[in-house]
């Protein structure tokens, strides 16, 4: 399906190119503003419209194991086919439509909002205006796709935003009853404390170095994180220690949350949100080793 694509988009390439002007290629080496993790190289770049504000963009992007691209305004309609890897997609709620075809054009459906989609090598994604998607290596490897666009001749699609810090994640931490283990656990047993019961840390690869206590706000039971940086991406909560007589929590779990070890979870996080929190569900327990 990669080659067919290819094949199908150099005539419209240079078909723009004939009637609107020079098909703009990128020098070796030249690529887009990137984030963290991620390598863009521009493949080509074609006025369109009657005015020429717009372009047509083709790049190449390679995103390291871990790595995430933030969602991005931007692109005024998009198309993306992984080559290699397994790249996870999100669709931000109520932001536009995109949809999905398997590999071989056996089939579209519409990418579902809020919720992460597993990519395989030659699945496409075609989004409109408006629809603003993430990207996220899923895999172990290097995930290497092509991505298409209509975007603003000045517009730099995938340009880090660490400036922009404005998001706020939070974690509530509820004390459960003794006794109470996963396998018994009635959430509205559960209370918040006085005090903080786990000493958290939240990590990304959208941050230089993971952030504890010390970059936090504790209040009570609630630790918060303020001026993380925008966009959408994963972060890792972990429990680096827990209060005596504590050793354990749970967090639910969904598409978006999933438990990593024993200790960490990794959690989808949208900094466009006011404020994002997550409910921890803490037992009773051994917390010697804490």
């Amino acid at each position: 399906m990669v080659r067919r694509f290819l094949i199908m988009l150099v005539p419209v390439l240079a078909l723009s190119a004939a009637l609107l002007g020079e098909w703009v290629l990128a020098r070796q080496g030249d690529a887009e503003d990137s984030v963290p993790g991620v390598a863009v190289e521009t493949l080509g770049r074609t006025p369109v419209g009657e005015e020429g504000n717009d372009e047509l963009v083709l790049l190449r992007v390679t995103i390291e194991p871990g790595a995430s691209l933030p969602a991005s305004d931007e692109p005024r309609a998009a198309m993306i086919i992984l080559e290699e890897g397994r790249v996870g997609i999100t669709l931000e709620p109520a932001t536009g439509r995109a949809s999905r075809t398997l590999a071989g054009g056996t089939g579209s459906a519409p990418l579902p909002a809020g919720a992460e989609t597993i990519l395989a090598p030659g699945d496409a994604v075609s989004a409109g205006e408006g629809a603003r998607l993430a990207l996220h290596n899923a895999g172990d490897g290097e995930a290497m796709l092509l991505y298409t666009a209509v975007a603003g001749s000045e517009d730099s699609l995938f340009a880090a935003s660490a400036q922009d810090a404005s998001g706020i994640f939070s974690v509530e931490t509820f004390a459960c009853p003794e006794g109470m283990t996963l396998a018994t656990l009635e959430t509205d047993a559960c209370e918040p404390s006085a005090e903080s019961l786990v000493q958290w840390s939240l990590a990304s690869d959208q941050f230089d170095a993971a952030l504890g206590a010390d970059e936090a706000t504790v209040t009570g039971a609630t630790t918060t994180w303020q001026g993380l940086p925008s966009g959408t991406y994963f972060v890792k909560l972990t429990a680096e220690s827990f209060a005596m007589g504590y050793g354990d929590y749970y967090i639910p779990s969904s598409n978006q949350v999933t438990r990593q070890d024993e200790r960490t979870t990794r959690i989808y996080f949208n900094a466009a949100r006011a404020h994002q929190s997550i409910n921890a569900y803490v037992f009773a327990g051994d917390s010697a080793a804490s």
